[in-house]
């Protein structure tokens, strides 16, 4: 042993040895005697040194070897990532964190003036720890992707029916001629093309003429977590085609929280906002439906802050507020952190009780909602204010109604100005006074023609709506002791501003919106938006893509007509409206939901609104990196039977690079990129500072080549598709550049290209790379591309994009005194009554959605309680989904991943479990109203709510390789790892107050809800 013990000291001090920084960088110091170089008997099965750090302290590529900086899609936080790659093989070494990307290297990135050769060199050695840039767990994981035995590398078109996993090869050219020109293409009768489809003067169905021609029949689904392909793929749907009728995952996955936040932060009903956490001087800070740097908020940087908090900053604790007891909140001082159990759906009453404490007791910052305007503010040094103070009209028979009173109803004004009584004087003013309000006022006010009006504010508004409900009612809504809830909301308001409440997809009930509207609320009666210790709302934000050089959208674009299928706007402008009014019918409720609040294309509504048939059944179906039927609660036995029907669909092409749940009833497939093969940019979640990271093909595409030498893909496909059918914005006269030239899109390069070089060249124009720069990050293999599509003075600055893996914006500090830096903040009014809000009607009741957070039972779309359908007797049980930290709905195909455990489990309260006579590793059966069960193995213990039961996703899978395949004749047998354990979103609830096919909706947002559904168990 002491030989070995020497030997490996003698290695170190000779410098030899691979150092590995930031999860990857391999360093390998050169010595007089080369062969010191060879490292294979210290590291057996370690990959050759990435670099050779020379005499002179620079480093030298191995020749064997190439690094690229590019983007990192192993979940929607869309990370930047340097990946290593080997030139021999075109295989992924070994992949790690961009040191320019804040959301990879939180804390201190790199600046983008500093060159990738210093950049490298300060991830060596003991600085190495300091600059550590790291991906996590799921991103090493990825590359396993990349090669998986079951991707789909070639066209194919169906066998037999729909869902059958037969296929045959085809040519690129038969794909797309049998795609757009239709005929008996499968012996089964005539399936109209895409040409016949595209009709822009027949209405799709008379019964329904506000939903548009017949080219809305063409239904798009895709990735909007992908921003730069999904504006390629918008460019086609909605620029070139013209159909309304386009879908994607957010509204069936954590729309309804990030949306709800918004309505505390700005007014109306149409924007986003989801805050993170100043962790560097936060004192407390509470993680509810979610964990910190488990879910979302991006896990790499995420998990350095709460490590680094945890260790470094010693006022920090923090409370976990969930159903289940993830990981992270045990510890060795666990004074510092908790796990609260929660009740599922029960989060909006803790909230409310919050505030019911907070308010009641005085709690809350008096200086900073006393303030009505910006001037008002600053006086008080403070960077934003509420409408706390705002006068709400309360009189029924008043025209403002429910409405702010204004100053030109007072005769002080004009109508954009409101009123605010003053603190001092007690005598109403206008919202543009800088001195403190009363924000108490409740009663009449008289305006300058003598007419006495009944009014509130905002806060004493919401004062009494907290306290509609008492303690014990909350408490016995949520589960959690009123005791619990005082102690919560006396820490949260012991620490001035430096506190925090976030949130993540974790409280997706049929009030979700209503939890993160009270949420921001709680946030906003201390002050702790934009503060040092308090909340971002800034996070995930990219550069606005300008058109310096090239105006992307310089086109002829398609007449876009009629409502979408799923009935996203304002019912009263439809058809059904106006006819019921016409024959004195009252129009409410509508036949079907709408929805006049943010809702983001909603792919399960969508299929929903084709298995009814209402307003139509689509005729085309082009879904490209999209899984609803997987993923969108509730929705595969409501839609499955009209998708596998040709009958009622007549075609469905995919384009993806795996076979998932809902593209294996496609008639045709195209062969799609992975990451590292495309080009792109992203913003990246969770990163503090706005920025994107980029990308260019790092690896050569495993897709095949077209007649024309082009890779297949996506962008490939709709490009030849929009050339068939001669839509705009494809093929010759595309775009132009900002001199008035034609561009044209024949090639994705073609378009991207152009993007790329807008990002270089917006706001302040990037400089020029080094010739070393260049080489350095394998950027000179796309010169000639870029060489081919750009002038010669716009090549430089788009280099150095990719030279840095992105363009990232920097302040020299964080903070400015006890707020964040300009660059960061969200400068906002909050809402402590949202206006917008409260002027949106609801369609079902024809009433007017409420300006507050409201509190109320779980219901369904006509308002029922959903208790008084589905009893606690029969339904004792409330049921919860959560993601594991690595595993996810789409890392089935990384086997690093899947190594770590094939199934999931039912996972319930020790004490439930008893009653039921079940214990860890029995098997039951759970069950949910609509009638669907599913079975696994119990997992019983103290780490979950009383009550509840949770199930984690991204298991039971039965495509992406889990069921047999057969290509050509020949089958590749599914993979019993791929099929383990429990898909739970097929089985979830539905909505059965509504008519025919449904999903259970949010109440404000409509988005999917899937949480707190009432569900029983029995032992199997």
């Amino acid at each position: 042993m002491a030989a070995l013990i020497m030997d490996r000291r003698q290695f170190l001090k000779m410098g030899a040895a691979t150092t590995f920084t930031g999860g990857m960088t391999g360093i390998s110091k050169a010595t007089a005697d080369e062969s010191n170089q060879d490292i294979s008997r210290y590291a057996p099965l370690s990959a050759e040194p990435e670099f050779i750090l020379g005499p002179d302290n620079k480093l030298t590529n191995n020749p064997n070897q190439r690094f690229a900086f590019t983007k990192c899609f192993g979940c929607y936080n869309v990370c930047g990532a340097r990946i290593r790659i080997d030139n021999n093989t075109d295989q992924i070494l070994r992949v790690c964190g961009n040191p320019y990307a804040l959301s990879t290297q939180s804390g201190n990135p790199v600046a983008m003036e500093v060159s990738p050769q210093e950049a490298m060199l300060q991830l060596v050695g003991e600085q190495g720890n300091e600059n550590r840039s790291t991906l996590c767990g799921r991103g090493n994981a990825v590359p396993d992707a990349i090669t998986d035995s079951r991707r789909v590398t070639q066209c194919l078109k169906r066998i037999g029916k729909r869902g059958e996993n037969h296929w045959q090869s085809i040519s690129y050219e038969q794909l797309i001629k049998e795609v757009v020109e239709g005929g008996n293409l499968f012996g089964e009768g005539h399936v109209e093309g895409l040409s016949d489809i595209y009709d822009d003067k027949t209405v799709a169905n008379p019964a329904y003429p506000d939903f548009g021609p017949k080219k809305n029949q063409l239904l798009m689904t895709g990735c909007s977590e992908d921003p730069a392909r999904w504006g390629f793929y918008k460019r086609f749907s909605e620029a070139s085609w013209g159909t309304p009728n386009i879908g994607n995952k957010d509204s069936y996955c954590g729309h309804q929280q990030v949306a709800g936040c918004a309505l505390g932060v700005e007014d109306g009903a149409n924007s986003g906002a989801l805050p993170t956490t100043d962790f560097e001087h936060c004192e407390f800070a509470i993680f509810i439906g979610t964990n910190p740097g488990l879910s979302g908020i991006s896990l790499n940087s995420a998990s350095k802050r709460l490590a680094d908090a945890r260790t470094q900053n010693p006022n920090f604790k923090y409370v976990v507020i969930d159903p289940i007891l993830r990981s992270l909140t045990s510890s060795s001082t666990p004074e510092n952190c908790e796990w609260v159990p929660i009740r599922s759906s029960g989060d909006t009453a803790l909230m409310h009780a919050m505030m019911q404490y907070i308010i009641n007791n005085e709690r809350y910052n008096k200086s900073y909602l006393a303030s009505c305007s910006q001037e008002g503010a600053y006086k008080v040094s403070e960077i934003n204010y509420t409408n706390a103070p705002y006068l709400v009209v309360t009189d029924k028979k008043h025209p403002l109604y429910r409405k702010f009173l204004t100053a030109a109803a007072c005769g002080k004004g004009d109508a954009d100005t409101k009123m605010v009584i003053d603190a001092k004087s007690q005598q109403l003013t206008t919202s543009d006074s800088s001195e403190p309000c009363n924000i108490k006022f409740s009663g009449k006010v008289t305006t300058e023609d003598g007419q006495a009006i009944k009014v509130e504010t905002a806060f004493s508004l919401l004062a009494k709506r907290v306290n509609e409900h008492s303690m014990a009612d909350y408490a016995a809504e949520c589960q959690v002791p009123e005791a619990k809830i005082i102690e919560l909301a006396k820490e949260f308001t012991s620490h001035g501003r430096r506190v925090s409440i976030e949130t993540n997809t974790g409280c997706n009930a049929s009030d979700g919106s209503q939890f993160a509207f009270a949420m921001i609320m709680l946030a906003t009666l201390v002050g702790a938006h934009n503060a040092k210790g308090g909340m971002l709302h800034t996070g995930s934000m990219g550069f606005e893509n300008t058109s310096p050089l090239y105006d992307m959208m310089a086109f002829e674009h398609a007449h876009l007509s009629g409502f979408n299928a799923e009935r996203s706007g304002d019912y009263r402008q439809s058809n059904e409206f106006k006819e019921k009014v016409k024959n004195g019918i009252n129009p409410y409720p509508s036949d079907m939901p709408w929805n006049e609040t943010f809702i983001q294309d909603n792919a399960g509504e969508l299929l929903v609104a084709h298995a009814n048939g209402n307003p139509f059944k689509f005729k085309a179906w082009i879904a490209w990196a999209n899984n609803p039927l997987y993923a969108c609660s509730g929705l595969k036995d409501q839609v499955e039977a009209s998708i596998k029907d040709p009958k009622q669909l007549g075609l469905i092409i995919a384009s993806d690079p795996y076979f998932n749940e809902t593209n294996v009833y496609a008639d045709y497939f195209v062969p799609d990129l992975a990451q590292y093969e495309q080009w792109g940019a992203s913003r990246q979640w969770g990163s503090e500072l706005m920025g994107d990271v980029v990308s260019f093909p790092i690896i050569t595409p495993k897709t095949p080549l077209n007649a024309e030498g082009n890779r297949v893909c996506m962008e490939q496909f709709l490009i030849d598709v929009a050339k068939q059918i001669k839509l705009n914005g494809f093929g010759e006269n595309a775009f132009k550049d900002t001199a008035g030239n034609a561009k044209a899109i024949n090639t994705p390069e073609d378009y991207y290209i152009p993007v790329l070089a807008n990002l270089a060249h917006s706001d302040e124009v990037l400089p020029n790379p080094t010739e070393e720069d260049v080489k350095f990050t394998s950027v000179d293999r796309i010169y000639s591309q870029l060489k081919e599509r750009l002038k010669a003075e716009e090549i430089g600055p788009t280099m150095f994009l990719f030279t840095r893996g992105g363009r990232y914006l920097t302040v020299n500090s964080r903070y400015e005194g006890e707020f964040f830096h300009e660059m960061m903040r969200w400068d906002a009014q909050f809402q402590i009554y949202n206006e917008g809000l409260a002027h949106i009607t609801n369609f079902h009741s024809g009433e007017y959605l409420d300006g507050l957070p409201v509190f109320d039972k779980q219901r369904f779309w006509d308002g029922t309680a959903i208790r008084d359908l589905w009893s606690e007797n029969e339904y004792p049980f409330y049921f919860s989904t959560f993601k594991h930290q690595l595993r996810s709905p789409y890392s089935v195909t990384l086997k690093s991943i899947t190594a770590l455990g094939e199934s999931n489990f039912i996972q319930m309260n020790e004490n439930d479990a008893k009653k039921y006579g079940l214990k860890t590793g029995d098997k039951a059966r759970i069950a949910t109203p609509k009638g669907a069960a599913i079975e696994g193995i119990v997992q019983a213990d103290t780490t979950i709510a009383k009550s509840c039961i949770a199930v984690p996703l991204g298991y039971g899978h039965t495509a992406f390789g889990a069921s047999d395949i057969t290509i050509d004749g020949k089958t590749l047998t599914g993979i019993p790892e791929r099929k383990g354990g429990m898909a739970v979103n097929a089985f979830n609830a539905v909505d059965p107050t509504r008519k025919g096919a449904s999903l259970y909706r949010d109440v404000t947002f409509g988005s999917t809800a899937r949480h707190g559904i009432p569900m029983k168990i029995e032992k199997v």
